[in-house]
């Protein structure tokens, strides 16, 4: 994909892409410079900036590229009418890079500990009535729970792997009714604004993100169905289509922490709609 222009801003390195015009970077630099303050020294001083590929959020089979990239781009949607990413998904952007759990520092969160597949049907109805309670519509509250639902199956499946790094319980899905104690997680929830957060995390660390640059290659088409990891690769892509923004920070080896976020609107076409996918990768230092 064609850039047209580049800009540094703190530790970042902002990159318009051909949907947006040169001039853009100079208006939204302020905004992410002040969401990111500190952030060379929370990384420890990385040797180059991070690359946050601004485009108008329509996401595109050629976006998959700077997934590709390591550490991979993040992509960051301007979806405001002045041309500039949201309040929130700055703020979202400045945690990410650092530690700690992606939902809005204020809200009140909600907690539900999943070690079966019963936990997660009762967390995904949870999701869905507070929606509703939060005066969402019924197309979000739907959303919402199918967001969760395919999260927390990811996370309570799919993450766990043995001594070896081979999957536990992914090749046997339909089989597995609850998983061991030290493999449990938890999903956790918060209403902001008219949006629902929702994340999900696990101990293992092993997410990357070459599962999200196969759903963006076939964006708009079928999806292929790719069982190699243990799911058919259709989770993914619902949850990309259903939320306003995905970001994901993987500490290899020990923690994937996977945030989404869904509009509470009544807006069925979600998958036509403005995205921010962004995926954090740090590796573990020696001695740290």
């Amino acid at each position: 994909m064609s850039t047209t222009s580049h800009l540094e801003a703190g530790g970042l390195l902002l990159i318009a892409d051909a949907s947006l015009p040169a001039a853009s970077l100079e208006q939204v630099a302020p905004l992410l410079a002040q969401g990111v303050a500190g952030l060379p020294e929370a990384l420890g001083a990385p040797s180059s900036p991070r690359d946050v590929v601004l485009f108008d959020g329509v996401l595109k089979p050629e976006h998959a590229q700077w997934l590709h990239r390591e550490p991979p781009a993040l992509l960051l949607a301007t979806r405001e009418r002045d041309g500039g990413p949201s309040q929130w998904e700055a703020r979202l952007l400045g945690v990410l890079l650092r530690q700690g759990s992606l939902l809005p520092e204020r809200a009140e969160v909600v907690c539900h500990p999943l070690r079966g597949v019963v936990d997660v049907q009762l967390a995904a109805t949870a999701v869905g009535m507070a929606v509703e309670a939060s005066e969402g519509s019924r197309v979000a509250a739907g959303l919402a729970a199918d967001v969760a639902h395919e999260i927390a199956v990811n996370a309570l499946l799919d993450a766990p792997v043995d001594a070896r790094g081979a999957p536990r319980y992914a090749h046997r899905r339909t089989e597995v009714r609850e998983v061991e104690p030290e493999d449990a997680c938890e999903l956790r929830f918060a209403v902001e604004d008219g949006r629902i957060w929702l994340e999900v995390v696990d101990r293992f660390g092993g997410l990357r993100p070459g599962p999200f640059a196969r759903a963006l290659e076939g964006w708009g088409r079928k999806v292929k169905v790719d069982a190699s990891g243990g799911g058919a690769g259709l989770g993914l892509r619902r949850i990309l289509e259903h939320s306003d923004a995905v970001a994901v920070r993987v500490v290899v080896g020990r923690e994937s922490r996977v945030v989404c976020v869904v509009d509470l609107g009544d807006a069925r076409r979600r998958a036509a709609q403005p995205k921010s996918l962004m995926f954090c990768l740090h590796e573990v230092r020696v001695g740290g």
